[in-house]
């Protein structure tokens, strides 16, 4: 019984690391707010977006290996947007399947590119691509793509590959938040 209780944390550690590598590249989509000096005030919904990227994956590591995610890439774009326009002062809403009459100013948009590449040996280079529609009662108020990207180190323990496509997206969001602001005083 001693023999099996010696072995049971190094049997742990290999199961942990098995786990960990079952699966394989795909990260996890994360968003941290930026502070823009855009307050928005009013009533706005956030319709969700749809993932137009021609690929399904992000990229490659220098290894060749495909990098994907485990997250709804326009869950994890609409989302941003709703927390940012909450953050900015708007009395915001989240729709995901229709709209209602209530919902005046409504944002949407396509996920048009969502990439992440590895560049290097600790270096990743992510970009991100997104069209914004902001409309009134059907009447389209502004439209525009933002584009983002950003390249960094990945340090095991302090960064990840998901902390650089997260600031590429505050890339977008500090461009689009100013604009739908403007929008939305229309």
């Amino acid at each position: 019984m001693r023999t099996y209780m010696k072995w049971l944390p190094l049997a742990a550690l290999v199961l942990a690391l098995l786990t960990g590598c079952a699966a394989g590249n795909a990260i996890k989509l994360k968003y941290a707010l930026i502070s823009t000096d855009s307050p928005c005030s009013g009533e706005v919904t956030v319709f969700r977006f749809e993932d137009k990227r021609p690929a399904g994956v992000l990229g490659k590591t220098s290894d060749k290996e495909t990098i994907t995610t485990l997250s709804d890439v326009a869950d994890w774009v609409g989302w941003a947007l709703f927390d940012e326009l909450e953050n900015a002062g708007c009395k915001a809403r989240y729709r995901t399947t229709a709209l209602t009459p209530a919902d005046d100013l409504v944002v949407t948009g396509e996920v048009l590119d969502l990439t992440l590449n590895q560049t290097g040996v600790t270096t990743y280079k992510g970009r991100v691509s997104v069209r914004i529609v902001v409309s009134r009662s059907g009447k389209t108020l502004h439209t525009e793509k933002y584009t983002s990207e950003v390249e960094d180190v990945v340090v095991p323990g302090y960064s990840s590959q998901a902390d650089i496509l997260a600031e590429a997206l505050r890339g977008v969001m500090y461009e689009a938040i100013p604009a739908i602001a403007a929008a939305a005083e229309k």
